[in-house]
């Protein structure tokens, strides 16, 4: 899954707390609607987010990872560190 693109900066996302999708679409530049609703789905389906439709005028759709979802959080802490370490430009 996270070998995907975008799926890592989505999940990284969503770790700061619940989020809109105008918001999660305004926070990854780059992604479009398309491959962020379908990467949203996924993780949806996965059981790593929920989805939350509010009746507002419009209508929103929340986004927030469940404690699954939530666990990865010291795996992706230390691949950071990891990255960080050994992935420094020359």
């Amino acid at each position: 899954m996270l070998g995907k693109r975008w799926t890592g900066v989505v999940w990284s996302t969503l770790m700061q707390g619940p989020v809109y999708f105008s918001d999660l679409k305004r926070g990854i530049p780059g992604i479009s609607d398309r491959i962020l609703n379908e990467r949203l789905l996924e993780l949806v389906q996965l059981g790593l987010v929920t989805r939350t439709v509010l009746d507002d005028r419009p209508i929103r759709v929340r986004y927030e990872l469940t404690e699954h979802g939530a666990a990865i959080r010291p795996a992706l802490t230390e691949l950071t560190r990891w990255a960080e370490e050994h992935l420094r430009p020359s």
